[in-house]
């Protein structure tokens, strides 16, 4: 009898999400607390999205290694 073909576990929905984009900076002139307080939060959303994606890069080196060891 033939093994069973491997399951592909599929990674937590959270890790899929789509990024966000750079915070919008509108098109009038900025005050420089304004302007501190837009670059925390692109800052925020940057490491957000780097945390996630190193996630999601961790899942799928956890899975594919499972899936090629040997019984």
């Amino acid at each position: 009898m033939p093994p069973a073909p491997p399951k592909l576990v599929q990674p937590d929905s959270t890790l899929t999400v789509r990024c966000l984009g750079p915070v919008d900076l509108g098109d009038k002139a900025l005050t420089q607390a304004q302007l501190e307080k837009l670059w925390i939060a692109d800052r925020e959303r940057l490491l957000s999205c780097l945390r996630r994606h190193l996630a999601l890069r961790d899942f799928y080196a956890d899975r594919d290694a499972a899936l090629e060891r040997k019984p």
